[in-house]
C-alpha cells in the first residue's frame, strides 16, 4: 500500500494544514486503496489513481500503481495500458512506452473479454496511442502499420481513419491521403482535427476553394475548435487574390 504522511490529529477546519495539497493527496491514496481492497481488479480505479499521482509528480508511485493493475490482470486493461504509457511518455521513454502499448494490444487482441461489452468503443485506443507515438518518434512506416492494421479490424473510426491518413501526408501522398481523411469527417463530422488537417492538406497543395470549403465544413460542426478558425484565417491569408 503506497503510503503518504500526514498528521494523526483529528482535522481542525480553522488549521491551514486541513486545505493543504498534501493532506488532499493522502487522502485520496487512502480511498484509492480501500476501493482497490473492495475490488482488486476495478480497472478505472487504478488509471484514476497512477492518473492523480502523475499529476502531482509522483512518476515512480504512478509507475508502480499501474504495474500492480497489469499484474492484477484488470478490467477495462485498455485504460490501464494507456495510463501506464504515459506514465513513460512524461519521462521521455518512448521505447519503454511502445513496449507498454503493443503488450496491451496483444493483450486486447488475446481475448475481447479483457475491456466489458459497454467499452467496445475504447478497443481501438490502444492502436491510435501507438500509431501517433510512432508517428510522433518519424516512424512513418511503423505508424502506417499500426493504423490500417486497426482499421482492418475496428472499421471507420474516425481517429484511426486520421492517423493514418497523417501518414500519408507525411509521405507527400495526397491522393490516398485524401480518401482516408474523407472516410475520417464522415465517420464523424465533429471531428474538428480531420477537418483541419484535410484543409491544410488542400491549401498547401494550392486547392484554396477545396480548403475554404472544408474550413468551412468543420466550423459549421465544431463552431468552437480554436485551432480550425486559425487554420481558416491563415488560409485566406495566403491564397491568391
Amino acid at each position: 500500500m503506497i503510503e503518504i504522511k500526514k498528521s494523526q490529529k483529528s482535522p481542525n477546519s480553522k488549521d491551514p494544514r486541513v486545505h493543504s495539497p498534501a493532506l488532499h493527496l493522502s487522502n485520496a491514496v487512502d480511498l484509492f486503496e480501500k476501493a482497490i481492497a473492495v475490488d482488486p481488479r476495478h480497472g478505472a480505479v487504478y488509471n484514476a489513481y497512477g492518473t492523480l499521482l502523475l499529476r502531482r509528480g509522483r512518476t515512480d508511485v504512478a509507475r508502480e500503481i499501474f504495474a500492480r493493475a497489469v499484474a492484477a490482470n484488470c478490467t477495462d486493461i485498455t485504460s490501464v495500458y494507456h495510463g501506464y504509457a504515459k506514465v513513460e511518455l512524461s519521462e521521455g521513454n518512448i521505447d519503454a512506452a511502445r513496449t507498454i502499448l503493443r503488450e496491451g494490444l496483444r493483450r486486447t487482441n488475446l481475448s475481447d473479454e479483457s475491456i466489458s461489452s459497454s467499452r467496445t468503443d475504447r478497443k481501438p485506443f490502444l492502436s491510435h496511442a501507438l500509431g501517433m507515438l510512432e508517428l510522433n518518434s518519424h516512424r512513418v512506416a511503423d505508424a502506417q502499420e499500426v493504423f490500417y492494421e486497426a482499421i482492418e479490424r475496428f472499421g471507420n473510426n474516425s481517429q484511426l481513419l486520421l492517423g493514418a491518413g497523417l501518414c500519408e501526408v507525411r509521405l507527400g501522398k495526397d491522393v490516398a491521403a485524401r480518401g482516408l481523411l474523407e472516410r475520417s469527417v464522415y465517420a464523424d463530422r465533429r471531428h474538428a482535427h480531420a477537418w483541419q488537417v484535410w484543409g491544410v492538406m488542400e491549401g498547401r497543395a494550392g486547392n484554396f476553394r477545396a480548403a475554404k470549403t472544408l474550413f468551412e465544413g468543420g466550423i459549421k460542426y465544431c463552431p468552437e475548435h480554436g485551432a480550425l478558425w486559425q487554420a481558416y484565417g491563415k488560409s485566406l491569408f495566403l491564397a491568391p487574390l
